[in-house]
């Protein structure tokens, strides 16, 4: 059975499992700081879990709760489990807590970039054309584009514009 464990400090072993995943999974320019990753998990409408199977740690959530929609900023399956059916299994439950759903995904230039968003798409998520950066989590590189996926609808503009306005002045707040 997926059970989650949210995690309230950047330390002990829990924290370590997600941390280690988090650097692997993502690349450098998709991670926060420490001290951003301090100020996050001390956010009221932010949640970093770690997720298990029985025993087995099985992968990492991190999302936020904004009035009528969540937004998933980083989901990841340990490596060695992959293709057994976590991430989807993971996804729905992320899912049944907010039927309104957005995150992003790199742009399509990858096969891994059509493979995720095959992914998304196979668990109800519709590409929107919005054109879309993400605000840089590092101050030495610019904004990056990403695509903005939403579950299980395609965004209105005024929709965007508050996801926009969230991601800039809340979740990437300093």
């Amino acid at each position: 059975m997926l059970t989650s464990e949210k995690l309230t400090h950047a330390e002990g072993e829990r924290f370590s499992l997600v941390d280690n995943l988090y650097s692997h999974a993502f690349p450098w320019h998709e991670q926060r700081e420490d001290v951003a990753k301090r100020q996050a998990l001390a956010h009221p409408d932010y949640a970093l879990e770690a997720w298990y199977d029985g025993d087995i740690f099985v992968g990492l959530s991190g999302t936020w709760r904004f009035g009528d929609y969540g937004y998933i900023e980083h989901l990841a399956i340990d490596d060695s489990l992959r293709g057994q059916g976590y991430g989807k299994r993971l996804l729905a439950r992320l899912l049944a807590r907010n039927p309104r759903t957005l995150l992003e995904i790199d742009p399509l230039t990858t096969d891994i970039a059509h493979k995720r968003l095959r992914f998304y798409q196979s668990m109800g998520f519709v590409a929107n054309d919005y054109a879309h950066t993400h605000p840089s989590y590092h101050d030495s590189i610019a904004d990056h584009e990403l695509i903005v996926l939403s579950y299980p609808q395609p965004l209105a503009e005024e929709a965007y514009q508050r996801f926009r306005k969230d991601l800039h002045q809340v979740v990437m707040a300093e």
